[in-house]
C-alpha cells in the first residue's frame, strides 16, 4: 500500500522556549569580558595622560642665559647657514655668459662674492682695454649684477704679452 504523506502542520503562533542554561551563562560572560576591558582601556587611558603630562613637564624649555660660547658659535652657524643657502647659482651663470661672449680676449682670474653687503668683485684678465670695456658692457646688460664698475686695471710687464689685469665691482641681487 501507498502511503500518504503526512499533513503539514502550520503553526502561526510558535511557542515560547526558555533559553537554556549554557546560554545565559555565555552571555553573562561575554558581557563581563566586555566590561573588564572597557576598564582597563580606561586605566590605560589614565596612565597615558598622566605620562604624557609629566613628559611635557620635563620637556619645557628652561630659559638659560647665554655664555659668550655659545653666543660665539651661535655666530659662527648664522655665517655658516648663510652662505650656503646663498643661491650661486644665476650668479655663475651670468659670469660663464658673459666670458663665453667675449671668450677669446677675458680670462676669469677671481670672483670674490660677499653675500653680506650683495657685492661681488671680479679680477679678469685681458689682452688689451677695448676688452675690458667690452666685458663691462656685457656685465652691465645683466640681470643678476647692478652697476657693475671698473675700478682698476693694470698692465702685467712680467708676462711677455703684457695682458691687463683688470678688477671689476658690482652690486649682486641673489
Amino acid at each position: 500500500m501507498k502511503r500518504l504523506p503526512r499533513p503539514v502542520q502550520l503553526d502561526f503562533v510558535a511557542p515560547v522556549h526558555r533559553a537554556p542554561l549554557a546560554g545565559a551563562a555565555l552571555c553573562f560572560v561575554g558581557l563581563a569580558a566586555a566590561l573588564a576591558l572597557g576598564l582597563a582601556f580606561d586605566r590605560k587611558l589614565a596612565e597615558r595622560g598622566r605620562l604624557e603630562a609629566a613628559l611635557g613637564a620635563t620637556a619645557r624649555p628652561r630659559p638659560s642665559t647665554p655664555t659668550p660660547d655659545s653666543l660665539k658659535v651661535a655666530t659662527e652657524l648664522a655665517t655658516v647657514v648663510r652662505e650656503l643657502s646663498t643661491p650661486w647659482t644665476r650668479l655663475l651663470a651670468e659670469l660663464e655668459a658673459a666670458s663665453r661672449a667675449t671668450a677669446s680676449s677675458v680670462s676669469l682670474l677671481h670672483v670674490e662674492p660677499d653675500p653680506t653687503k650683495q657685492l661681488v668683485r671680479i679680477t679678469a684678465e685681458v689682452r688689451a682695454l677695448p676688452d675690458a670695456l667690452a666685458y663691462l658692457k656685457r656685465l652691465q646688460k645683466s640681470e643678476v649684477l647692478r652697476y657693475p664698475t671698473l675700478e682698476s686695471h693694470e698692465r702685467r710687464k712680467d708676462d711677455p704679452e703684457h695682458p691687463l689685469v683688470i678688477k671689476l665691482s658690482a652690486e649682486w641681487r641673489p
